[in-house]
């Protein structure tokens, strides 16, 4: 039996706070399935705390949502396309979409006008993340999509900051190249609505960057690299069981590739938790330079070392894991702790790897 858990409580304090950080509309990011922590139920405590605005990566998501009551909030498609049926999911779904081409304009353009409606949509910005948008010299296409097409209603403009948790210059450069543009489009009597940049490392990172909007996902969950104190609480938590538990004697090996030899005689509880279900499983490095590397690298030294250890907590006593996590288990060292079977592990886990197969459950 396992779970994964989530606080409503400590969400919904983690909202009001970014509410208060943001001082602007927060427009709320549901992308991955709320970030792991399951988006419709996500959505419910959210919407609970004020936020009248979700945002989502897959024009799917925002079908869901409607369908499922959220109908009085503003519902944003980050993901630009120049697909005709996304473009139709998008405004069918009474969305607003991001519109980052002539392409995607001129294919949510022609949609709508046959839908016999005004799509609308926020202009996406490429300052440096390379995916999607219009890059910043494209000025008279930008200016194009809110004067020359019909069937759209541009109600916004943003950019994606790509560092904003580690180099200060650029996500300042990307700013200004943003506000460059939306200068450019007053000038020009054009209004470009809801400008927005700032993502959860820039709400805490920095505090002059929110313009009208921010857009924040990591941060409900208490999960981001900002280097300041937040004040946020960390969300969720896999819960299991102790299933097994037996002494080995010293010199035993623990672990696939005999990862660990016990130095004494040692008990050990067994927890049917393992990488499966994202248990000590870690996302690809965000940075490559070179002090980042050597970073890194000191970090590989110390969990071979052992100063890395991994740790649990079993019946409210902190467990040290022994050898390798395996596939569907975990061995930790209960030697001297009042441990019995049946008791209660909490781990840490990433919940973007969490097992499909594990129940959420908000409590």
């Amino acid at each position: 039996m396992k779970k994964f858990v989530i606080e409503k409580d400590k969400l919904a304090e983690n909202s009001r706070l970014i509410q208060t950080k943001a001082g602007v509309p927060v427009i709320a990011v549901l992308k991955a399935d709320g970030y792991g922590f399951g988006m419709v139920q996500m959505a419910q405590v959210l919407a609970e705390t004020g936020i009248t605005m979700f945002a989502v990566t897959e024009p799917e998501d925002a079908v869901k949502l409607r369908e499922l009551g959220f109908t009085q909030q503003d519902i944003l498609v980050m993901r630009s396309t120049s697909m005709a049926d996304e473009a139709y999911q998008v405004v069918q779904a009474n969305a607003i979409a991001t519109v980052g081409s002539p392409e995607a304009a001129y294919c949510l353009n022609e949609v709508a006008e046959g839908c016999g409606t005004q799509a609308r949509a926020h202009i996406k910005i490429d300052t440096g993340m390379g995916r999607y948008g219009f890059l910043p010299d494209q000025y008279a296409e930008i200016k194009a999509v809110y004067t020359h097409c019909a069937g759209i209603e541009v109600t916004g403009i943003y950019t994606h900051f790509h560092s904003a948790f580690a180099d200060e210059a650029a996500t300042r450069a990307q700013y200004k190249q943003l506000c460059a543009i939306t200068e450019q489009l007053k000038a020009d009597g054009v209004d470009c609505g809801m400008r927005h940049a700032a993502n959860s490392s820039g709400l805490f990172c920095y505090d002059d960057l929110m313009l009208d909007a921010v857009r924040v996902g990591s941060a409900f969950t208490g999960r981001i690299p900002a280097k300041t104190p937040t004040g946020l609480n960390r969300l969720g938590y896999l819960e299991s069981r102790v299933i097994e538990l037996r002494t080995v004697p010293k010199g035993h090996t623990v672990g696939y590739g005999a990862g660990y030899v016990t130095k004494d005689a040692t008990r050990i509880a067994v927890v049917p938790v393992g990488y499966t279900d994202g248990f000590s499983v870690e996302k690809k490095k965000d940075l490559y330079r070179f002090r980042d590397v050597i970073r890194y690298i000191i970090g590989e030294i110390k969990n071979g070392l052992g100063k890395g250890s991994i740790y649990i907590t079993v019946n409210g006593q902190r467990a040290r894991v022994l050898g390798h996590v395996g596939l569907c288990h975990v061995s930790v060292d209960v030697t001297g702790l009042d441990v019995h079977n049946g008791d209660t592990a909490i781990l840490d886990v990433n919940p973007l790897y969490l097992s499909p197969l594990v129940p959420k459950e908000y409590v």
